[in-house]
């Protein structure tokens, strides 16, 4: 079996989907990943085949164009849900408009049995439809947005799905897997197939610190993701350093990129700046995680088993905070006022950690998730669906 997978230039968005991939592959399957050349070398890291289509589009810049000097997406946009989901919608759906003749060039020459595509990308149902495959949906975690995301895409694309001899428009998805476990997922929201998340944040090597295990204190681990530093989120990054750092008897992982690792000044002693180190590899010994909401970091700390503090930027990071907070494994932080109080930072960690019905609901999320069928079980699922069955 060929499968085709396809993913916007956002490395967040195609890590979720490398476990299976690589569960494909072990079955024998042959796998090809389409995407901008920006992702290629995310790719390509995952050992994974990549094919590039079109120009690079950095979407890093696309939202820094829309933002203040100084104000990072919460200060500027604000919790604007239903807005900002039309925007990336719309985003999204556009640049399909002038990708989706290469992306169906390739898939015709290639001749996949199946296309699995991430919800932000379009383009993998549109090749779906013009040869008659199934193509299946890899969500990303808590679905708030996925109605509200395919509502305005149909609508952008309806030109472009009747230019391609698609008459009832953007193909619904054969199937779509969901990675969250159902607790975590909101209400009412069925249908989808459940995924066990594997957690992959990328390769690294595995340093002795991670492996043993902290004497006398609590670990934490701090991670923004590169997409919320590089939207004005270092001030941010400061204050939860110096929040969590100020608790008596904890020891602070902060996971950052090497290019932001001088930005971030001195630190206390008690505090671990780790240069883009995969979560992964050392949250087995962390007591809780404080992070953005973004879909790969939520339920990696989700798999772990960890409470966690969301501070959310846009988009869907809210709904996972809403989430989170609504299910009892973890606190959400969801106003500016609420981000900029370095003591009400502190204490909603210290609650964290001090609280043990969040570790509880935490680990309950842990086991479920875990008794989700597996990348490896879900390939059978797929080969059937390939096949017609």
């Amino acid at each position: 079996m060929r499968v085709l997978m396809t993913a916007i230039p956002a490395p967040g968005h195609l890590t979720l989907m490398v476990p299976l991939a690589w569960g494909l592959r072990a079955a024998g399957h042959e796998v090809v990943v389409v995407s901008q050349p920006d992702l290629a070398p995310v790719i390509r890291g995952a050992g994974l085949p990549a094919h590039a289509v079109g120009e690079h589009l950095d979407q890093l810049a696309m939202l820094r164009e829309r933002l203040p000097d100084d104000q990072p997406p919460i200060e500027a946009w604000g919790r604007q849900g239903e807005v900002m989901a039309a925007i990336a919608a719309r985003t999204w759906a556009t640049f399909t408009q002038y990708a989706a003749d290469r992306y169906v060039e390739f898939a015709t020459a290639w001749r996949p049995d199946l296309i699995v595509s991430e919800p932000f990308e379009f383009t993998g149902r549109l090749a779906g439809g013009v040869l008659k495959i199934p193509s299946v949906r890899h969500g990303l975690g808590v679905n708030g947005l996925t109605g509200r995301f395919d509502g305005t895409a149909r609508e952008v694309l309806s030109r472009t799905a009747d230019r391609l001899g698609l008459e009832s428009g953007l193909p619904e998805p054969a199937l779509t897997l969901d990675p969250c476990p159902p607790t975590l997922q909101y209400p009412g929201i069925g249908g989808a197939q459940p995924l066990r998340f594997v957690p992959y944040n990328g390769t690294g090597v595995l340093p002795g610190w991670a492996v043993d295990m902290p004497r006398d204190v609590r670990r934490v681990c701090v991670s923004l993701g590169n997409q919320t530093i590089a939207l004005n989120g270092m001030p941010l990054l400061r204050r939860l350093i110096e929040a969590v750092s100020g608790i008596d008897r904890t020891e602070v992982v902060v996971a950052v990129s090497s290019s932001d690792l001088p930005l971030v000044g001195d630190v206390p002693g008690n505090v671990r700046l780790v240069d883009s180190l995969p979560l992964q590899l050392f949250l087995h010994h962390c007591d809780a995680v404080v992070h953005h909401g973004g879909a790969g970091t939520a339920l990696t700390a989700t798999s772990f088993g960890l409470p966690q503090l969301v501070v959310p930027q846009f988009l869907d990071q809210f709904d996972f905070g809403d989430r989170i907070a609504a299910v009892g494994a973890g606190i959400a932080l969801d106003t500016v006022e609420k981000q900029n109080s370095v003591e009400g930072l502190r204490q909603a960690v210290t609650d964290l950690l001090e609280d043990s019905a969040y570790t509880r609901a935490a680990r309950g999320l842990r086991d479920e998730m875990t008794a989700m069928p597996s990348p490896a079980e879900t390939v059978t699922l797929l080969e059937e669906l390939a096949a017609g069955r």
